[in-house]
């Protein structure tokens, strides 16, 4: 469930970085009044995207080390698992 999310994530993140970018370059080049709610859109759509983006990065770096950490404790004993006969 956490890959989709995760995935949910990126996705979302890249749609609102395209959208702030596009925004950023039609409030620059539009002349009109609106323009500076156009800029102000898109900087907000740009960093959110940005920041949802490195939520999903530190999320999938968070879930890496835990899986790491899980695969170094199952084998501390020094024996493979299935072979512990005492």
């Amino acid at each position: 469930m956490k890959r989709i999310s995760t995935l949910f994530e990126i996705t979302l993140s890249a749609t609102l970085s395209l959208l702030g970018l596009y925004l950023l370059q039609e409030g620059t080049s539009n002349k009109s009044t609106s323009a500076a709610a156009i800029l102000i859109a898109g900087a907000v759509c740009f960093t959110v995207g940005v920041m949802t983006f490195s939520s999903a990065v530190r999320s999938i770096l968070w879930h890496r080390s835990m899986l790491r950490h899980s695969k170094q404790h199952n084998y501390m004993g020094g024996a493979t698992p299935g072979h512990n006969r005492g």
